[in-house]
């Protein structure tokens, strides 16, 4: 029984994370590195094609410059740099640092500059990278790019044409390709390693690897405001000889509204949020309750009504949480509040998740088909889906692939060690799903007789910069136990706005008299408890 309670909690946790609604970040030999990039640039890095910087940054969203995208080139095509024909232009001189493979990329006829200057500093556009990158590889087009912004007639169509013919640039979803827009280090990176590669994609891979970059992308946000709502719906089963009470409590969970909206910095941490919990029914209220929390403390202020009444100490105050404290009181180790650490785990896990789930359950949509807020940033729409009839191959891949993998992840001391796990709980882990003799169909045929999915879903919104800019899922299940059903229903969305700008924190840190320690909370409520009793 042990061996079947731990593989079924493993299993619950899995379908629980199979919606990554977590920000994370990974361990990375560069420190501000996605998953979804750290390959192709330690590859390039291995290669001596490019470097970072002194304090262990790649900085892979900064533009890329021209004077950069020369180096790279002139690496990568292994150009003779030192007997190189000089060139003149006004703005450099044989003391510029890279002005060697500057002259090399010139004289190799693959880029040149204007007006006599080379203008090393500027950034490079996404037409530019076409023209040097055609220019790089000979390659040639056959004029089947039709980018909405570039017309045949554009200057720089034939080597864009000419990427798209050899399978290095799709353009954006929305059938642009943006010549004017500036490069990222990080993409000319993958274009270059593409070329370099003859222009071999996969179109699975693809969304693979751009889930992998946006998730990492995420943990990188400094600041953003947010906006979103959830709601619940529990339908039960009729019950003979229920209390008014009862039937009270049934219609309050048929409908639950939540919205909520707030703002996140990353550096320092600070999170707040306005928490508006709206029960229908037979009961009408809306309850607010305004949240603030930093890497130390958690700050909650109660709603005060009828229906929860408070203390006239706690009334209007925020409660104030020590989170190493409450840490401490609930068992759980000090070291799940590194915030680090946990980032790390979580990226971790959402990558297994679409390594493992991305060729059959990720699949990107056309953005026309979905229904988006006005002002949000959307480019490209990816979507997770799960059926009854797509169970079979989900549990194959959670059992044969997922759970091992999973074990083997948590292995890791440090992440061992924020699960509050010892290696025995691992290693008794490990044993009872070796051991488990389980039968697929078995498990999926007993699934099916009372779960229905009647919709599991989410879709994920990616801004132009790679970011998830809006979010939304369904998860809509009967469950019929004994020809009882039971209905559970939960909606989200959630959107971003204001990405990197200046922020402000409407609600700030509570302070002084505005707040009550939780130890003061406790001991409120054994003084009303002690009073009862009398």
């Amino acid at each position: 029984m042990k061996k079947s309670r731990i593989i079924t909690g493993l299993l619950a946790l899995l379908l629980v994370l199979a919606f990554p609604l977590q920000k994370a970040d990974a361990a990375l030999a560069f420190k501000d590195v996605g998953d979804a990039y750290s390959k192709v640039i330690n590859e390039f890095v291995d290669l001596g094609i490019v470097g970072g910087y002194e304090d262990q940054t790649f900085r892979p969203n900064n533009n890329v410059t021209r004077g950069q995208a020369a180096t790279m080139l002139a690496r990568a095509l292994k150009l003779d740099t030192n007997k190189v024909d000089a060139v003149e232009y006004k703005d450099i001189d044989k003391d510029y640092p890279s002005y060697k493979e500057i002259a090399a990329v010139t004289n190799a006829g693959i880029m040149s500059g204007n007006n006599g200057k080379f203008e090393p500093n500027k950034p490079l556009t996404r037409v530019q990278m076409a023209t040097i990158l055609a220019n790089a590889f000979d390659l040639k087009g056959n004029g089947s790019a039709s980018f909405k912004d570039v017309p045949k007639d554009h200057y720089g169509y034939e080597a864009i044409d000419a990427l798209y013919a050899n399978n290095i640039t799709t353009g954006y979803e929305n059938k642009t390709f943006k010549p004017s827009k500036p490069l990222t280090r990080a993409h000319f990176v993958v274009f270059l390693s593409r070329a370099l590669d003859g222009g071999e994609q996969d179109s699975t891979e693809s969304v693979t690897e751009l889930l992998k970059e946006v998730y990492a992308n995420e943990a990188n946000l400094n600041t953003y405001d947010f906006e979103g709502s959830m709601n619940l719906g529990l339908l039960l089963p009729e019950v003979e000889d229920m209390t008014p009470e009862v039937q009270a409590i049934f219609e309050v969970l048929k409908d639950v509204q939540i919205d909520i909206s707030g703002a996140y910095q990353k550096d320092p941490m600070q999170f707040e949020a306005n928490i508006d919990l709206t029960l229908k029914g037979d009961v009408q209220a809306t309850f607010s309750i305004p949240m603030v929390m930093t890497e130390e403390k958690m700050w909650i202020k109660l709603p005060d009504s009828p229906l929860l009444p408070l203390p006239e100490e706690v009334k209007g105050k925020f409660i104030e949480y020590d989170l190493a404290e409450m840490a401490e009181i609930s068992g759980q180790p000090l070291e799940s509040l590194d915030m680090e650490v946990q980032t790390k785990l979580g990226i971790d896990i959402i990558n297994l998740f679409v390594d493992l789930l991305g060729k059959d359950f990720y699949k990107e949509i056309d953005l026309s088909t979905v229904t988006i807020p006005e002002g949000v940033d959307a480019n490209k729409v990816i979507k997770f889906e799960l059926t009854n009839e797509s169970l079979k191959p989900f549990i194959e891949i959670v059992f044969n692939d997922m759970l091992p993998q999973l074990l083997e992840l948590v292995d890791n001391p440090e992440y061992a060690k924020a699960l509050g796990l010892t290696a025995e709980d691992i290693a008794l882990a490990k044993e009872s799903l070796a051991s488990e003799e389980i039968n697929i169909d078995e498990v999926v045929s007993e699934i099916n007789k009372f779960l229905k999915i009647n919709q599991l879903d989410e879709l994920i919104v990616i801004s132009q910069d790679n970011y998830i800019s809006y979010d939304a899922g369904t998860v809509d299940i009967t469950v019929t136990v004994e020809e009882e059903a039971f209905g559970f229903k939960l909606t989200y969305d959630q959107s971003k706005t204001n990405v990197n700008g200046n922020i402000k924190f409407t609600i700030g840190i509570p302070k002084g008299d505005n707040v009550i320690p939780f130890e003061q909370l406790l001991e409120l409520e054994e003084e009303a408890l002690a009073a009862d009793s009398l």
